[in-house]
């Protein structure tokens, strides 16, 4: 009787012991996976408050902006007039770099400067679209450029007669349209607020 109990146990012996050394050899077996190089992973942007300051320009431009930025006056090219600064945004690494430069008769002329500067960038662009500004005393137009560009925000603005205020905004490291475009809305928001804000003395 033992040794029919023993018959009857052995095969389960046998086929556990048999699933046992199938699963040891495919885990012994098992390829090794070569490493991939993963992307250079995108910048991580974080959208700071909606808090506004009034901020005066070197030329006496007065205008809101953005309290998480800061003003910073440049030299400008040999041979330029006006006031050249940058309104910078370290927390999204960007950059506006803004002129004002007086009318003098001119105002035809240095609008067709700002839509050349634009449309010098459209070639690589996927895209552009416009808004105009329009207010008693003054006017302007913003322009957004879509895919990977250098300058993907631009505007003027001008009083028509004495005051005439451009700027670009420019990323401090390569533009992935994926990545920023969250902040390309924010900053088209406040570049819109500044051009709304700004007076001129």
């Amino acid at each position: 009787m033992h040794a029919t109990r023993r018959l009857r146990i052995l095969p389960w012996v046998w086929v556990l012991s048999a699933l046992l050394l199938v699963v040891v050899a495919a885990w012994w077996m098992q390829p090794d996976f070569e490493p991939v190089p993963k992307p250079k992973g995108q910048v991580r942007l974080a959208l700071p408050d909606t808090q506004t300051s009034s901020t005066v320009s070197p030329c006496g431009a007065v205008f809101r902006m953005p309290s998480w930025g800061g003003l910073v006056e440049r030299t400008p090219p040999r041979g330029e007039a006006g006031c050249w600064y940058d309104l910078f945004f370290p927390s999204i690494r960007a950059t506006l770099h803004c002129t004002e430069v007086p009318v003098n008769g001119q105002l035809r002329e240095l609008m067709d400067d700002a839509h050349e500067l634009v449309y010098g960038h459209e070639v690589a662009a996927a895209g552009l679209h416009r808004s105009s500004l329009s207010e008693v005393g003054k006017l302007g137009m913003l322009f957004v450029l879509e895919g990977p560009v250098a300058t993907p925000i631009q505007f003027f603005v001008t009083d028509s007669t004495e005051h005439f205020l451009r700027g670009s905004l420019y990323f401090n490291h390569r533009p992935n349209p994926d990545s920023t475009a969250p902040v390309l809305a924010r900053m088209e928001w406040e570049v819109q607020r500044l051009m709304e804000t700004v007076e001129w003395p």
